[in-house]
């Protein structure tokens, strides 16, 4: 069986990252995503860096072996670069230049080292390729866990490519073997850089993709003014919560919070510091709140609190510490002249198959129209209007 020539190889890996590289480029060319642009940059350069280890015998070698070896640890940095783009992640210079400079170095000194130098290098190789890797999986709940496999699987069939070639040179029984000779460990490196390439590139557009979707879905689920979510984005959590609380047969509440007299605030001091007082609710309410629970925005002044695996008594005790936190809050320095009040309704469930979304929201309305009716700054639970008198907490 006739093993890869390497030049041959070399022309089809350059213009397969060619290809891919200028539909990307094309694809992404009006795209704000960040990393697009260093990720299809590290293309590019691998592309570039290529023909010095394909024309050694064109161009002199030792400029061939440091500069396309300085160029194959860039492409490496920008492809790093590219991740800690799209995460938002913080790395110094020097931990961009350092791959850069050890490859350039070891190449350089250890011309004649074929064997230590093909293993030193390619080491390094697999060692960049395995830290995007790490990266990309360090983020794993932040995305679809198929794409974060395809993505750093690519990665790790890099390294592998890479291990194979450093240890097959450095275990040949030549004293100073040709790295790029034909042989069965250079068509394994070869055929693994093949699924390699696919899954990174096929993965890099999956990544993106879902990130443009969750922010697509953010837009339609988030009220822009609070960041809390919105009607919409409220209801889909809150069937969710009584399915999971139908499933589990355990208790669920819901709090409607209004504004006392809001109207007044935004007539007398415009709408400009209306809306810095409803930003201001929206982050004392996330305070008070317990980590399962869900907030969101779903009339003008008017919130409302998913209480999950709370019972009526629980929920009571949660919208008191709330009312009072809202009270106790120094809305002076907003500018107000007096301080703001929420009235808050209530309403509890335990689940069950026939739980009805529209009707528990209901009593919840019940409950606040009742309170709002009454005094005002207080907290009612729709167990209250059941024949028994409903008592104010001022």
């Amino acid at each position: 069986m006739q093993n890869f020539d390497f030049k041959t190889a070399s022309a089809i890996y350059v213009v397969s990252n060619f290809c891919i590289a200028s539909l990307l480029a094309v694809a992404f060319a009006d795209s704000r995503v960040r990393g697009t642009r260093l990720w299809i940059a590290g293309l590019f350069t691998l592309i570039f860096s290529t023909p010095f280890f394909a024309l050694r015998d064109v161009i002199p070698p030792d400029v061939a072996i440091v500069l396309g070896n300085g160029l194959f640890a860039l492409a490496w940095v920008l492809f790093q670069a590219s991740f800690d783009a799209f995460y938002g992640n913080r790395r110094p210079p020097w931990q961009r230049g350092l791959p850069i400079f050890l490859a350039m170095v070891l190449a350089a000194g250890l011309l004649d080292a074929v064997k230590v130098r093909s293993l030193s290098l390619t080491t390094l190789y697999m060692l960049q390729s395995l830290a995007i890797a790490g990266t990309i999986v360090v983020r794993r709940r932040e995305f679809r866990l198929r794409v974060i496999a395809i993505l750093a699987s690519g990665y790790v069939l890099a390294a592998l490519s890479f291990m194979v070639r450093g240890l097959a040179v450095f275990f040949d029984p030549l004293a100073n073997p040709d790295p790029f000779a034909p042989s069965m460990s250079q068509d394994i490196a070869m055929v693994l850089s093949v699924p390699s390439l696919i899954a990174c590139s096929f993965g890099f557009v999956l990544l993106h993709r879902e990130r443009v979707e969750n922010e697509v879905r953010q837009l339609a689920d988030i009220d822009p003014l609070t960041g809390l979510q919105n009607r919409r984005g409220f209801e889909a959590a809150f069937a969710k919560e009584l399915r999971e609380a139908a499933d589990a047969g355990s208790w669920t509440s819901l709090a409607l919070v209004d504004i006392d007299h809001f109207k007044t605030v935004n007539d007398r001091y415009g709408h400009a510091l209306g809306d810095e007082a409803l930003r201001t609710l929206a982050r004392i309410v996330s305070r008070e709140l317990r980590g399962g629970d869900l907030v969101a925005r779903i009339g003008g002044d008017e919130f409302c609190v998913l209480l999950s695996r709370t019972p009526p008594l629980r929920a009571g005790v949660v919208a008191e510490r709330l009312r009072r936190a809202v009270a106790s809050n120094d809305w002076t320095s907003l500018g107000l002249t007096q301080r703001l009040t929420v009235t808050i309704g209530l309403s509890s469930h335990k689940g069950s198959e026939a739980d009805d979304g529209e009707d528990f929201m209901r009593l919840a309305d019940m409950a606040l129209l009742t309170a709002k009716g009454m005094a005002r700054d207080m907290v009612l639970h729709a167990d209250q209007l059941t024949g028994r008198t409903a008592e104010a907490r001022p």
